[in-house]
């Protein structure tokens, strides 16, 4: 008992002297070092503040709503089908985009794959990611998981391992080799499908790379595409899932997301689409979002911010948008081209009752304008395409504001998918027509077994045979007047004196024929001769 009470004040007294030690040393970082993570902080946020002062590209544009300034050393604010870029800071400088990599993972995975495909975690998809970055964790070499599962956990919980499982899936799926490697070839083949031109990945998740790296423009055109998907929308808005590891688990695991722009979070933002976040200390916060707002839809990515302002100017950025831009209908306002006009290729009292126009704007195309501009501010570009049987596009028109793309549209000609008729030998066939326009093929009741013909659809305007006909109803008869009027009328001397002298000789006949039906009435007997011979002669 009293070696025990000895320990305890010998331990006592050493923690007492500890302290003051600790207590007479100078206040340096290597005795504190909170104190550093204090002063870095207070760096960071000094940067921020410098950030604000760097030029917005996008606020020089003439007549252009301008932008406000934030923190993120890049940023942009695009709409979504037009690609119209509304706000630009920086947008083509490269930066790390950390586990907003992650977008053009789950991208890939959802235009490849099914959802109820399995994913098998390999050694590398488990091991080669740090311990200490965000992974789901309870996973070994050959587990699997569902994609649509696997997509949840990218996403909610930007878990890494089960990133680059789902990356080397597609990968082998698609012919390659099962490796991160083998699928960051695909990334970068994608990107650059989409027009970006600043992107390099080497990874599924995002980790640091010097040789990882994007900007915001790309990875904008990504989030264009990947938020056009219903079900990655969401995925990216789900504040947190909870499913079976596996599947003699008693209890699921719950994953939750640190987005701040979700439902309930703080920084909830109604209009919200999705949204994926990303940190490492290279990139530090990057965040791309989408929204969507009276029926325009915007992208948003936010590079090399702090914590929690890239969720405020992202939604600084959503309001900025959607306060000062509109959607302008081009079909509605487009008059240069006189589409409108062309009566003959309108097919509206077709024979057929078919009411398209034969040459048509594309429906549902729109221009991105300021508030303050109209449609007939804008410039168009006509582009005439390349005739092919696949499409039946005629051409484009490209518009622009101040120098800035704001939209475009197709010219295109209406296939119809009436049967066409034969008429000929006898026999008659319904053959199937195409309506490329529409993507549907209209079946027919009879199908030839004779080759295959080219099939010319002759389209009838009712109204117009009928105004063309009476209009050279009228041109005969008048042809036909003129030409009486030349034959009995003529205005020369010599012609005048043959008038008279044909009009003195009807006269003349006409009075012998007068003079001789009033000799016989005069005449009784005659009168009766001439009966009786008439009568003789009938």
């Amino acid at each position: 008992m009293k070696s025990i009470r000895h320990f305890i004040n010998r331990l006592l007294a050493g923690i007492a002297l500890v302290s003051i030690l600790t207590a007479s040393l100078p206040f340096t970082d290597a005795v504190l070092p909170g104190t550093a993570v204090s002063y870095a902080v207070e760096d960071y946020m000094e940067q921020m503040e410098q950030r604000k002062t760097l030029p917005i590209q996008s606020n020089a544009v003439e007549n252009w709503p301008q932008g406000p300034a934030i923190g993120a050393e890049s940023a942009i604010l695009m709409e979504m089908n037009t690609h119209t870029i509304l706000y630009a800071k920086n947008i083509h400088e490269k930066n790390y985009p950390a586990s907003t990599t992650k977008i053009l993972t789950c991208l890939l995975a959802m235009q490849n794959c099914t959802m109820d495909e399995t994913i098998t975690f390999s050694h590398d998809s488990i091991y080669d990611v740090p311990g200490d970055g965000s992974r789901l964790g309870g996973v070994d070499t050959g587990d699997t998981m569902p994609m649509e599962q696997a997509l949840y956990c990218v996403l909610v919980q930007s878990a890494n391992e089960v990133a680059s499982a789902v990356g080397e899936h597609v990968a082998e799926k698609l012919g390659k080799e099962k490796s991160t490697e083998a699928f960051a070839e695909l990334m970068n083949e994608k990107v650059a499908s989409l027009g970006g031109t600043d992107s390099h990945f080497t990874n599924c998740n995002g980790l640091f790379d010097e040789n990882h790296y994007t900007s915001a423009y790309d990875l904008a055109l990504v989030g264009c595409e990947f938020f056009k998907n219903e079900q990655l929308c969401k995925m990216s808005s789900t504040p947190s899932y909870h499913f079976r590891l596996k599947p003699d688990d008693e209890e699921d695991v719950w994953i939750a997301s640190k987005n701040q722009l979700y439902k309930g979070k703080p920084y909830e933002y109604q209009y919200l689409l999705g949204s994926k976040t990303g940190f490492v200390s290279q990139s530090r916060q990057t965040l791309v979002s989408a929204a969507e707002k009276n029926g325009m839809k915007l992208v948003c990515v936010i590079f090399m911010d702090e914590t929690p302002y890239q969720f405020e100017d992202t939604i600084t950025l959503f309001q900025y948008g959607f306060e000062n831009f509109q959607r302008v209908s081009i079909k509605d306002h487009e008059t240069r081209y006189n589409i409108d006009t062309m009566d003959f290729f309108d097919t509206e009292n077709d024979l057929f009752g078919d009411s398209t126009p034969l040459i048509s704007i594309e429906n549902d195309t729109y221009v991105i304008l300021p508030n303050t501009a109209d449609f007939s501010d804008t410039v168009s570009t006509l582009t005439y395409e390349e005739q092919s049987s696949h499409s039946n596009v005629i051409a484009s028109i490209s518009y622009t504001y101040s120098d800035v793309p704001v939209g475009g549209c197709n010219l295109v000609f209406y296939k119809s998918s009436v049967p066409a008729f034969r008429f000929g030998s006898g026999e008659s066939a319904h053959e199937v027509i195409p309506d490329t326009s529409k993507g549907v093929m209209v079946e027919s009741s009879e199908v030839s077994t004779e080759p295959e013909e080219e099939i010319n659809v002759i389209y009838i305007d009712v109204k117009k045979v009928i105004i063309g006909i009476v209009i050279a109803a009228v041109i005969i008869v008048l042809i036909l007047f003129v030409i009486s009027v030349i034959n009995n009328y003529s205005f020369s001397p010599r012609g005048q004196s043959s008038k008279r002298r044909r009009n003195r000789r009807r006269e003349i006949r006409a009075a012998r024929r007068e003079a001789r039906r009033r000799a016989r009435w005069r005449n009784p007997s005659r009168r009766i001769l001439v009966r009786i011979n008439k009568r003789g002669r009938h």
